[in-house]
């Protein structure tokens, strides 16, 4: 009996230890010059008392933290150096282009726990909205996207583009004249695509906007043109006499530009 409770407790011991995560140290590739270059340099910093936290800002664009001020200074509290760390564009898969910042990063969790950065850099996002509530989100632009984008009362999803409640609405206000020109082709396009901001309270301001007719059966494009007007009317008022959910980062609400598409039959 005793065998075996000896034979069992190796069992765990070997299985505990194969599922420890690995060190960059012990995975790195000796001829991997560069990658145990960082790691002699990232060991003595180690040794005079210097932590870093990278954040990474890709290759082809350069795509800053929002809020690296904030999380800089927050990070010296603790004495963490902040660093911007690239990519190169031309990667090869044999190569660790990060073990700097790799082994730091281990160093980090094992002293603070593996959620500490994650906690931080959510209370220094918090901070950087906070103090530019005036700023515009939006995909694509210097300060960022939203995390959670603006809803139409009646929304399902959270989808930026397709708003289902304003479509419901919408198909239940306009009637379609008996001359309408409906669309055939489950691949033509028929759709009304407005462009409009949504501030932090929730008013639309719509300052854009496109209709598309097209059948890509017999190739024509726009056409029903004398009824454009009757629709933008109608979309438009549900779409800017409507409180709108903000969009939201770090639960907070903020302003937001946004592309929507409404669909016609």
């Amino acid at each position: 009996m005793k065998k075996w409770s000896l034979l069992f407790f190796i069992i765990t011991l070997l299985s505990c230890n194969s599922n420890k995560k690995k060190s960059v140290v012990d995975l790195v590739n000796l001829k991997d010059t560069s990658c145990v270059k960082e790691l002699e340099e990232a060991k003595k910093d180690l040794e005079n008392n210097k932590l870093s936290y990278c954040n990474y800002t890709g290759s082809f664009i350069n795509l800053p933290l929002r809020a690296q001020k904030e999380m800089d200074s927050i990070l010296k509290l603790h004495n963490i150096e902040f660093i911007n760390e690239s990519s190169p564009c031309v990667v090869d898969e044999k190569l660790n282009y990060h073990c700097y910042c790799e082994f730091m990063q281990e160093k980090i969790d094992e002293k603070f726990g593996e959620k500490f950065i994650d906690s931080l850099l959510f209370i220094s996002d918090s901070l950087h909205v906070l103090k530019n509530l005036n700023e515009l989100y939006y995909n694509g632009s210097m300060a960022g996207s939203w995390d959670k984008p603006a809803l139409f009362p009646g929304d399902i999803y959270y989808d930026e583009i397709n708003h289902s409640g304003l479509q419901k609405l919408f198909d239940s206000k306009v009637i379609y004249p008996n001359d309408y020109r409906y669309s055939k082709s489950p691949n033509s396009l028929t759709f009304l695509q407005v462009y409009l901001d949504i501030d932090r309270n929730g008013n639309a301001k719509i300052y854009d906007y496109h209709i598309e007719f097209f059948d890509y059966k017999t190739k024509e494009s726009g056409y029903n043109k004398k009824y454009w007007e009757y629709f933008k009317e109608i979309a438009f008022a549900l779409i800017e006499k409507t409180t709108w959910i903000p969009a939201k980062i770090k639960n907070i609400n903020v302003n937001s530009k946004n592309d929507i598409i409404i669909y016609l039959k």
